[in-house]
């Protein structure tokens, strides 16, 4: 049995590490999380697999762990990638 080609990474999984990396860091479980979002911790575990979940949900995650959802060009240059652009030429 030959094994399907991996696809690269899409948002959906890279918000989904990203969401389980926040949380580790602040060191709280699934179930604290999903109390202070005021969600199921089903939803909590949902989000972090790259499930399906709500936007008003994803949202109250994010809050909770203090960060807000924003929008933005798929080009536009956020701050931490400037010196990416402007490297020194040695």
């Amino acid at each position: 049995m030959t094994r399907k080609p991996t696809s690269p990474i899409t948002n959906c999984e890279h918000l989904a590490s990203e969401l389980r990396v926040l949380r580790r860091e602040r060191r709280v479980s699934q179930q604290v999380l999903a109390e202070l979002a005021g969600v199921a911790r089903r939803t909590i575990t949902n989000a972090e697999g790259a499930q399906n979940i709500g936007i008003r949900e994803f949202c109250r995650i994010a809050n909770a762990l203090g960060y807000d959802v924003t929008l933005r060009p798929k080009d536009a240059v956020i701050f931490e990638e400037l010196p990416l652009f402007f490297r020194e030429d040695e």
